[in-house]
């Protein structure tokens, strides 16, 4: 494992440092009480401890979640619009003494450095080491990138899918299953994955026995079958099948086919609300990394699975959010590297990266990310 992790010193060292800068600006917001005007609380949040506001928003939200487990208020908003994954595992660690605080800033943090280790391996068997390398150390330093290090579910949903996607390519398929469904529990989004694995799994069939044809069916139905559990969970915990979808009625979260056209009509109060031009750009900015990401040769069901998870966020009605729901787009960091995987680019892109994070991190109090 040592001389493993010494090959990979580069990437290992980026994943550590990005994250020692993440939690560095956490903790100069804390001690700086910036920005003065605006309460570092705006959902009841501690601000006891220096690096607060990596749990506060949603972080919030999945806590109360693995405190007390979920409840549906009609018409408010409510926990049953997040998934069970991260609290689940909240309430575990709590139960071995750890507070949720700690928990989900040691779970959030290690899962990302272990997710880019997984997709440095992932990357390789898709692009050249080159592309793979570059792509991983821009996803370290990429600007939204400190939603992985808060008390959220994306890192564990990262490494996740990093890790099912990299088993079914090496015909793991029973440990791509687990790693699946796992992270289809953490996001439901990461349900999209389940066709480059069927991809593989079809790929696959013609040298397959019986027994491993059906392990490969099942995990590329996993994540799919992972997603339906929840509902079904639902109707049985409160008595509402619909739950889910009810809360994220209430969270201004409504999908319908009319979707798309409410999120573009709504572009009109751009002005009141500035925040929505980052995720606008964000939005844009992925689709064009995936659009890079077909030119080098990355498969077209993982293109397919990376533009849906760009894309049907918007039936909401809304592009809020745009930026942290594409962090899962896993071929928009291979379209990133594409694009500088040249030395000369490679270093300028990381280090202003680097500070579009560091600038990112200290805009936590200001909107959702």
């Amino acid at each position: 494992m040592t001389a493993w992790l010494l090959e990979r010193r580069t990437i290992l060292a980026a994943a550590l440092f990005s994250r020692l800068l993440v939690l560095g600006a956490a903790a100069a917001d804390h001690w700086l009480h910036w920005p003065h005007h605006v309460s570092h609380t705006p959902h009841g949040a501690s601000t006891a401890h220096t690096l607060s506001i990596l749990s506060d928003w949603d972080g919030l939200w999945y806590r109360i979640v693995a405190e007390r487990g979920y409840l549906l208020i009609p018409g408010r908003q409510s926990d049953p619009a997040f998934f069970p994954l991260f609290p689940i595992i909240l309430r575990g660690f709590h139960a071995l003494g750890l507070s949720y605080f700690v928990t989900g800033l040691l779970l959030a943090n290690g899962a990302f450095v272990v997710g880019l280790l997984v997709f440095f391996e992932l990357g390789k068997r898709l692009v050249s080491e080159e592309i793979a390398r570059a792509s991983t150390l821009l996803a370290a330093f990429f600007p939204m990138s400190f939603v992985f290090s808060m008390t959220y579910p994306e890192s564990l949903v990262f490494a996740a899918l990093a890790l099912a996607l990299l088993f079914a390519l090496r015909r793991q398929w029973t440990a791509s299953a687990v790693a699946a469904a796992a992270a289809a529990m953490g996001r439901p989004e990461a349900l999209f994955f389940a066709l480059p694995l069927g991809a593989l799994a079809l790929a696959s069939s013609r040298h397959m026995e019986r027994g491993a044809r059906g392990r490969a069916i099942g995990a590329a139905l996993a994540p799919v079958v992972s997603v339906a559990t929840f509902p079904l969970y639902l109707g049985w915990s409160l008595h509402n099948m619909f739950a889910w979808s009810w809360a994220q009625h209430s969270w201004g979260r409504s999908f319908q086919l009319t979707g798309v056209v409410r999120a573009f009509t709504a572009l009109a109060g751009v002005g009141h609300n500035p925040w929505l031009l980052r995720d606008v750009g964000l939005c844009v900015f992925y689709l064009v990394l995936i659009g890079v990401a077909h030119r080098i040769g990355v498969p077209l069901p993982w293109l397919v699975a990376g533009a849906a998870i760009v894309i049907l966020p918007l039936a909401s009605g809304t592009f809020m959010s745009e930026g942290r729901f594409g962090l899962l787009a896993l071929p928009a960091y291979w379209g990133l590297g594409a694009l500088a995987r040249r030395r000369a680019v490679l270093q300028p892109v990381l280090i202003v990266s680097a500070l579009l994070l560091v600038a990112g991190t200290m805009t936590i109090p200001l909107a959702n990310p």
